[in-house]
């Protein structure tokens, strides 16, 4: 069995701090905090607080004035209270609205809008054969900038389409990726078809 050992409280003495308004004993919480007036003859009104979103999720708790949490509750679009007036299909109805005007257009045939054949315009791009082989000419007698340009101010001229310009680059960045070697083969090539 064991013998249970003295407890002694160690005791300090607290001076008694008095309130400087109304002279009652002041909270030693208080008097630590640097205060020397209670709770009821304090002038420091509580704190109130804001919630700020800085995004759709994860506010955060701002501690302000009572004064300046109502201003920024006037402010705020996400307050809660029923200060505010209702906006959008709520408020004018405008679903209402909506709903005639499906109903109105779904049943009626859409006009058909002409156009005059003035402003048609009609593309007429290079084939891509055609593309390929003035492009390779270009990248054998000078280089892979100088090709890749020349397809840039096709497609700007409106001579090639999109997916034309994108699969000649593509082609060019293959032929840039060959060894010496297989470059020095290919030219062999073209050169006899070119």
């Amino acid at each position: 069995m064991r013998l249970k050992r003295p407890y002694w409280i160690q005791t300090r003495i607290v001076p008694i701090v008095i309130c400087s308004k109304c002279e009652s004993p002041l909270d030693s919480r208080r008097a630590t905090l640097g205060f020397n007036k209670c709770v009821k003859c304090s002038d420091i009104k509580k704190y109130s607080s804001h919630t700020v979103y800085p995004h759709k999720t994860g506010g955060y708790i701002q501690p302000v004035s009572e004064e300046q949490s109502d201003h920024l509750k006037k402010l705020d679009r996400r307050r809660v209270g029923s200060g505010r007036v209702a906006k959008g299909i709520f408020a004018d109805n405008s679903w209402d609205r909506w709903l005639e005007s499906y109903y109105k257009n779904i049943y009626s045939k859409p006009k058909k809008i002409k156009l005059s054949k003035k402003f048609r315009k009609k593309f007429s791009h290079m084939k891509t054969k055609t593309l390929y082989q003035k492009v390779v000419k270009t990248f054998i007698e000078h280089g892979y900038y100088r090709a890749v340009d020349e397809v840039n101010v096709l497609y700007s001229k409106d001579k090639i389409s999109l997916p034309q310009k994108g699969k000649m680059i593509t082609n060019l960045s293959s032929l840039q990726m060959m060894t010496s070697k297989e470059k020095k083969f290919f030219k062999k090539l073209n050169k006899d078809q070119l």
